[in-house]
């Protein structure tokens, strides 16, 4: 039996409303034992670690990660990926089926899972392809991905623009028992697009992709989702439309959830205007307004989760002009210290980003974490909130060092952290 005590730490776990210093008693990998204040004093630890006020929280559960491997390893390996994640405090991630070959079978789940374990570090889970090499027009072998263990279906960064496709997708996944996660956008309107459309791409001279087509496509699935009883997902809503549309279908009592990701927080389309191809991401970054309604919706629990969005790309693909680049960005190394920065600006408590950054993605996939009720998975982290540091892509631990917020300044360092109570991250 191994047994590990951390005290004197400042922990926070929304799943039990724990926000205040306290202790944490880990056997076997498993949590035995939290309070606040003093630890008792009874039984036998081979570690007893004094974290001197650092904050210990569940770990980050990260539910939308892009891989390029297999198919662009030069891009990321799992090596470095799982490598990342961990410095970054994210001790489960789940994967986008967009590899090559593309996860739209059983046999490629179960070898990605696999190599993964062998590497060891953060947990891997890999949703399924929802149609045969994402083009939309026929569905994947659902069934069979989630018996191999696919932890929800997806179109990856693409839309499913075919309405009966969509139908049947969502009845499906409500037959298995299996989230649906959507990338809306309304393809027909954002075609060639570059930009946000408005003021600022008309200035630029920039090619515009109106917001409209974010919310077109939650509508047009809000209506299907009524005939199913399915859980169907929002990722990385970028509008204060597709916020307030999520917002009804909440109150109407419809199983809706949603992510979005830092720069659509912290970042508006002003960023574009030196044409760094940095900030072409997709969604694109939206105006002013749409950044304002992100930080409500995450405030007011609208948006239930944050998700690094990490996307490789290789770096002649993105060197380019604006119009022709590759849209991406890496995310892992940065989510927790961008998202801190919510809690910094008073937009935030410290709980709700915790619950957005572990709770709720792991209660939406049914993943592992979110939680340190005794009789969980020790998987947690040590961090302080408020040292400082310069983001530097070429210090990330990933292999994609391409970010948006080159040399930002930001508050939040991981110290440690541990998967089944062992460290899988220590920083010297």
């Amino acid at each position: 039996m191994t047994a590990i005590r951390f005290f004197n730490a400042h922990i926070i776990d929304p799943s039990q409303s724990i926000d205040g210093i306290g202790y944490l008693d880990i056997v076997d990998g498993v949590v035995d034992a939290i309070g606040h204040g003093t630890p008792p004093k009874a039984g036998k630890f081979e570690q007893v670690i004094d974290c001197k006020s650092s904050c210990l929280s569940p770990g980050i559960v990260d539910m939308r990660v892009q891989p390029a491997d297999p198919g662009s390893e030069h891009l990321e390996s799992l090596a470095t990926l799982l490598a990342a994640a961990a410095n970054g405090g994210i001790t489960a991630l789940a994967c986008l089926p967009d590899t090559r070959p593309v996860i739209d079978e059983a046999s490629a789940i179960d070898s990605l899972c696999l190599r993964a374990s062998r590497i060891g570090g953060s947990r891997l889970y890999a949703y399924g392809a929802a149609t045969k090499s994402l083009a939309g027009t026929e569905m994947a072998e659902l069934g069979l991905m989630a018996e191999a263990g696919a932890i929800g279906f997806t179109n990856s960064t693409t839309s499913i623009n075919d309405s009966l496709i969509m139908r049947r997708l969502l009845a499906y996944s409500s037959m298995l028992d299996k989230p649906f996660i959507q990338h809306c956008e309304d393809h027909a309107l954002t075609a060639n697009s570059e930009m946000n459309e408005g003021e600022t791409s008309t200035r630029l001279g920039l090619l515009g992709s109106p917001s409209e087509a974010e919310v077109i496509i939650i509508d047009r699935d809000l209506h299907l989702l009524r005939r199913t009883d399915t859980r169907y997902h929002v990722a990385h809503i970028s509008t204060r439309a597709g916020i307030e549309a999520v917002r009804q279908a909440k109150a109407e009592g419809l199983a809706v959830t949603a992510d979005t990701s830092p720069p659509y927080f912290l970042l508006n389309e002003l960023a574009i205007s030196t044409y760094n191809s940095a900030f072409k991401l997709s969604p694109p970054l939206r105006s002013e307004d749409d950044r304002q309604a992100v930080i409500e919706g995450l405030a007011d629990g609208t948006i239930d989760a944050i998700s690094s969005d990490h996307m490789p790309v290789d770096r002649d693909a993105k060197m380019q002009p604006f119009g022709p680049a590759q849209p991406g960005a890496s995310g892992v190394d940065t989510l927790l210290a961008l998202s801190l920065t919510l809690v910094h600006q008073g937009h935030i408590s410290m709980p709700r980003m915790i619950e957005a950054l572990s709770l709720a993605p792991a209660s939406i996939l049914d993943m592992t974490g979110g939680t340190l009720s005794p009789g969980s998975a020790a998987d947690f982290i040590l961090f302080r909130p408020n040292s400082s540091w310069i983001i530097n892509g070429a210090n990330f631990k990933s292999n994609s060092r391409i970010t948006p917020f080159e040399s930002h300044p930001v508050q939040g360092i991981v110290d440690a952290t541990y998967v089944d109570g062992a460290a899988i991250f220590l920083r010297q």
